[in-house]
């Protein structure tokens, strides 16, 4: 069992016309197997190179499984598991079929932002439409997936507004705040950053789809995840601290107080990037992370479009 086994099979799958290169194969390999951000299988990439430590990872010598300080081993009994050599090709055959840029360190679209993840960095990116907007000057709007109409409206105000201004807005793809700046982007022909906490082949919410697609026309989808995964609670987490990292600020529009988009505002300013957050018209439970935001974590308060341009 070696990373072998999935180059002489790509190698020779006529379905793969473009020769895909061993590290992009491994980093491939590596997504398949590691939840997004693993701090340890990044650490063993960024000391060993990602074909080595998969090498290492698959060796069945037992002084090298145990090495690399004992990370090798444990990951023996955490991610090895998880590896299928029919896993790895069918993911890139899944990425070819699906007209998926796949974009690794060594990409000339590698969007530099994500080195600030440190060891948390994504193995690689699935990309659909304009990766050089991955790089671009971007704002997250992203909240609650319970949003109210209240919401909804500050987020189509604040989103359009932004558009008007040359920003990119960036969100996932969740129901409420992210479905507001998804709309708002199609509708006043802006250009959208989606970060996707799936796979390409598995936008989720499904009735999203729809909106997720159209993005590709203007603006980029972006993943960590490979086709054909099946879905974690970790995904989840990793596609906000994805998202922190690629915008350049990041603005709460609506959050309950535990929210997960909370995670991505704490991440965004622990990488120094410009955080706000909106406080909404009184404290209810739609708001509170907001405000536990402003008044506990020193997000700026954001009450119209300049402050948010000028976050």
């Amino acid at each position: 069992m070696t990373i072998a086994a999935v180059i002489d099979t790509i190698s020779t799958d006529t379905t793969v016309s473009s020769p895909i290169s061993h590290d992009t194969i491994a980093r491939t390999a590596w997504a398949t197997i590691a939840e997004p951000g693993d701090p340890h299988v990044c650490a063993l990439i960024a000391g060993y190179g990602a074909e080595a430590a998969l090498n290492a990872l698959l060796s069945l010598d037992p002084d090298t499984a145990s090495g690399r300080d004992g990370t090798i081993a444990q990951l023996r009994s955490t991610s090895l598991p998880r590896y299928s050599v029919n896993r790895v090709v069918d993911a890139i055959r899944l990425t070819v079929a699906g007209g998926y840029e796949l974009l690794t360190p060594s990409h000339s679209n590698w969007p530099a932002s994500v080195a600030d993840l440190g060891e948390a960095g994504p193995f690689a990116l699935w990309v659909r439409g304009d990766a050089l907007l991955l790089s671009a000057p971007s704002v997250a709007l992203t909240g609650t997936q319970f949003a109210t109409p209240y919401g909804r409206h500050l987020c189509v105000d604040l989103a359009s507004g932004l558009i008007e201004r040359g920003w990119a807005i960036a969100s996932g793809a969740a129901r409420g705040i992210d479905t507001a700046a998804l709309a708002t982007g199609r509708a006043f022909a802006g250009r959208n950053v989606v970060v996707l906490p799936t796979g390409m082949d598995d936008t989720c919410p499904a009735e999203n789809a729809e909106l997720v697609d159209a993005v590709a026309t203007r603006g980029v989808i972006v993943s960590e995840i490979p086709p054909g995964r099946t879905p974690s609670a970790w995904q989840f987490q990793g596609g906000n601290r994805l998202l922190a990292a690629l915008a350049t600020k990041t603005v709460i529009v609506e959050a309950e107080y535990e929210s997960g988009d909370l995670h991505t505002a704490v991440t965004a300013m622990e990488l120094g990037r410009p955080c706000g957050a909106v406080r909404g018209l009184a404290a209810t439970v739609a708001n509170a992370g907001c405000d536990r935001l402003i008044r506990q974590y020193g997000a700026q308060l954001v009450a119209t479009i300049d402050d948010a341009d000028r976050l």
